[in-house]
């Protein structure tokens, strides 16, 4: 293959991040323009439906097939994703207590700080941006997990391919251009976004690129990351990130070695 050839293999992941941001360019100067229904819904959903779509022309167009991605339908890895989010949510929460965290009970569901999305009803804002969570989760699996990670790992190997996919997919989570914004999800954010990504392309890599068992990890997070009424307070600073990472390397350890 020409080197030509190799670097030609980028130019889809480089559109489909570059289309993100344009995205979200666009989507904070009309956010308070729409006032007719919930504005992180209308928002939101349209921002990743057009990643979604874009991903999903991108495999056709490489892969010559879009449909193969979701043939790969061994239930056992969805239930296998299922239970490494929920191992992953316990072991976060055990080596926070254990670091001396504090902890506080809410209210459930915990409607704090969905005011400012709401035109009409505070719960509707609630469940609207819970139906985002999970349909975000299955537009980035499939944007950089299905498209971006077998993109790459197809002439480089799998390991590259996940680096790729995980810095990808780390950078898009950056979505306000403003210098201290970004410091800041540098500084909070993103050892998690790294971490999860790295175990999510590895578990698409394990599963044999089974894009339900990814999915299904990345909603329960997403839904309990909305939904679970608990406040944890660090001991420290950077203990949440000792935690995150922590966690995840357990988890990856623990997937390793596993075989189904």
């Amino acid at each position: 293959m020409s080197s030509e050839k190799n670097w030609k293999i980028f130019l889809g992941p480089i559109l489909l991040l570059v289309v993100s941001f344009l995205i979200y360019l666009l989507r904070y100067p009309l956010w308070w323009a729409i006032i007719f229904v919930e504005q992180i819904f209308v928002m939101l959903i349209l921002s990743y439906g057009a990643v979604l779509i874009l991903a999903l022309f991108l495999l056709k167009y490489d892969s010559k097939s879009s449909l193969i991605l979701f043939k790969k339908t061994r239930y056992v890895w969805v239930l296998v994703g299922l239970i490494f989010a929920l191992l992953y949510l316990g072991l976060w929460y055990l080596f926070s207590f254990v670091l001396g965290s504090r902890f506080e009970i809410t209210a459930f569901p915990n409607l704090t700080g969905y005011e400012a999305y709401v035109v009409y009803s505070l719960p509707l804002a609630f469940i609207l941006y819970l139906v985002f969570t999970v349909f975000g989760a299955f537009a980035e699996e499939v944007a950089y997990r299905g498209y971006v990670q077998t993109r790459v790992s197809s002439r480089f190997g799998y390991i590259l391919g996940i680096f790729v996919a995980t810095l990808f997919f780390s950078l898009q989570h950056i979505h306000i251009f403003q210098p201290n914004w970004i410091v800041e999800f540098f500084q909070t954010q993103f050892v998690h976004v790294m971490f999860f990504g790295i175990f999510i392309g590895y578990l698409f890599f394990k599963s044999r690129e089974n894009i339900w068992s990814v999915f299904a990890f990345h909603a329960v997070i997403n839904i309990f990351s909305v939904t679970i009424p608990i406040v944890v307070t660090a001991a420290f600073p950077f203990v949440n990130q000792l935690v995150t990472a922590a966690s995840f390397i357990l988890i990856i350890a623990i997937l390793r070695v596993i075989k189904i």
